[in-house]
Formats: C-alpha cells, structure tokens, sequence
C-alpha cells in the first residue's frame, strides 16, 4: 500500500513545492548522470522544475566532484536543490554533501534512517566524513523507508502526466517482501551475505506517465534477487542507471531480465566498473538499444566497454563530462547525450 513520508518532511519541503526551483515549467524530465569518477551522484529535474541530487560523490580530490555538481546545478538553471538523498553511507557517495550545500541551498536532506554497520563506522573514511554530513545537515534528516513516495509536485490540472519518486528498498528491506533476504532460495544462487552499507542502500524508481528509471544506488546480489523473484516488484523500466558502477557483485541477471530496459548509464571510473560478467549480461538483453558509460575501463577493455560513442570521457579522463536524458511524455520519447549539448539518440518509451 502507498505510503508517503512523514507529515513532518512535507511541512519542511512546503516551499519547494509551490516555488520552483527553475521557476521554469519545460515539459521534460531532465537526468543528469555527473562524473564522479567511480563515484555516485545522480541529478534528477522535474518537469516542473523541482530537483532531486542523489548521492554527492567524493570528498577528494578536494572540490573536483563539488565542482562537477554544482556545474550540473548551473546547467539545469537552478537556484537550489529541493531533496538530496544519500542512498548509503560509502565515502564516493556522500563525500561532498557539506561543500555543495555551502555552494548551493538545499530544501530536504534524506537517507535510509541508519548509519553504517559498526565495522564501517570504526572506518577512519567514516570518522572523517560523517561529521561533516552531520554539519551539513544540521540534523534535519527524513528517514527513506521501502514503499515510500518522495513527495514531489505534481501539475493539479492533470494535463501534465503524473510524476513519482518511489524508494523500493532501503535497510535491506524490500516493499512487498517479508523475510530475510540472505536465507538460501531452492534453485537460486544466493551469495554470502552482505555485511557492510552496500546492500543497505536505497533504490528508487522514478516514473513520468509510462516512462520508468530505475536508480538502485549500490544494492546488491541478494537484494536484487527478491525485487525480481518470484515476482518482478519493479516492473519493466526504459532507463537504468547501472547499479554499483557495474560491478559484478550487484546487477543480478535475474533482476537486469525482468527490468528490460532500453538504455543503460554506467556511473564507471577509469579502473571502476563496468565488470565483464554485468557487461555480457546487459548487451545479450532483447530490450537493450544502447549502453553509455561515464569513462572507458582501461582494465577490461572489449569486455568491460560499450562503443566509443557511447563513452562520455574516452579520450580525456579528467574532462568530467556529464550523460544527460531528456524525457518527453507528450513524444513519447526520450534522448540521451553526452554532454548538455551534444549528438542526442532518440529511443522510445516502452
């Protein structure tokens, strides 16, 4: 059943809701996947101008993800950010949050409600960088459980299509799913457990009418096993953020079949991602009409990389050049570009 965050978080948000953070109503939902080298930092602008940043990259090299965020912010005109969601607490996913919100006001801070596992906090990583995310936040955090909306504008006229942002899993807990997710399926692989934040993080489904984007921040194997089985609790979607940077400790193939996504973006760095067996798997997909990748993995080379085309930061590894989606739902398409100007490929919504 739907359920929406606390009365408390939509009070705090109120005036993001009703002034918008372009004040630019453009009928596109615009993603913006940043270079954070391996990192993670997602930005998401509504077709109605509110914004939504997942994760902050890293904290070093000093101001370089800062910097690439707050270009991103620039690019899309904003003059604030509505909700910054911190999927998990890995130090290439959080790392920059006191910087930017010095750089840029932010509405709504929110996160999965808990800190890492005990070993992860006794990290010197997590003793340098969770004081400065407390700085940043002040406290003020909305906690992001499984089944919740994140409560973004909608047109009241109807004549826009309707928007959600809906978290699936956060905790290890899975909406729809009663249980514990590492106990052995009969005649499934499910791996060693997962013990550090990884498979903690939050994942999220972003819909636009019948358009779908999925964004599973670092989740992995045995929590991907049970969005997809027995049933597919997320649906077919068009555009998949490839989760992990394309690790293969994550992107179980049972879930990559079930979501059948058109296009994939891989949030990969120079030695980070994307790992042969999630590349074998996501090219052999039916639906799959094109994979971007942030860099070239200079590991792996035909087994681990998408065409040349489709790399944003190929030639030049410290260029930091962006991959954008446009939806449009009155087309019935979106397009994808390396770069805020460059060549976009069309693809159709599914």
């Amino acid at each position: 059943m739907k359920r929406f965050l606390a009365v408390f978080a939509v009070i705090s948000c109120i005036f993001s809701n009703y002034c918008l953070a372009n004040d630019n109503i453009h009928g596109t939902l615009d993603i913006y996947f940043l270079d954070m080298v391996g990192g993670g930092s997602t930005l998401i602008v509504t077709p109605l101008g509110e914004s939504v940043l997942i994760d902050t990259g890293s904290l070093e090299p000093m101001h370089r993800d800062v910097d690439r965020m707050h270009q991103a912010c620039r690019y899309a005109g904003l003059k604030y950010i509505d909700y910054l969601i911190t999927t998990h607490f890995d130090s290439d996913h959080y790392g920059g949050i006191l910087e930017l919100s010095k750089r840029i006001p932010i509405k709504c801070f929110m996160d999965k409600g808990a800190p890492p596992p005990k070993h992860q906090q006794d990290s010197w990583s997590f003793k340098k960088l969770y004081p400065l995310y407390q700085q940043a936040t002040k406290g003020n955090i909305t906690p992001v459980r499984a089944g919740d909306d994140i409560p973004l504008k909608n047109d009241l006229s109807g004549k826009m299509a309707p928007i959600k942002l809906h978290c699936i899993t956060s905790e290890k807990q899975i909406e729809g799913f009663e249980g514990d997710i590492d106990v052995p399926v009969e005649g499934c692989v499910i791996k060693k457990a997962d013990e550090g934040d990884n498979a903690r993080s939050i994942a999220l489904v972003l819909s636009y009418g019948r358009f779908k984007f999925f964004a599973g921040g670092d989740i992995t194997w045995n929590v991907e096993h049970h969005l997809a089985h027995p049933v597919n609790r997320v649906g077919k979607i068009d555009l998949y953020q490839v989760t992990h940077h394309g690790l293969d400790q994550s992107n179980n193939p049972l879930l990559l079949k079930a979501l059948n996504p058109t296009v994939c973006v891989a949030m990969n760095g120079p030695r980070k991602g994307i790992q042969p067996n999630t590349f074998s798997v996501l090219k052999a997909l039916p639906s799959i009409k094109a994979i971007y990748q942030i860099h070239y993995n200079t590991i792996y080379g035909d087994e681990g990389n998408t065409v040349e085309e489709f790399i944003a930061n190929k030639i030049d590894p410290e260029k930091g050049e962006l991959i954008k989606a446009s939806v449009n739902q009155e087309k019935g398409n979106f397009t994808v570009s390396i770069g805020v100007n460059g060549q976009k490929r069309t693809f159709p919504i599914q």
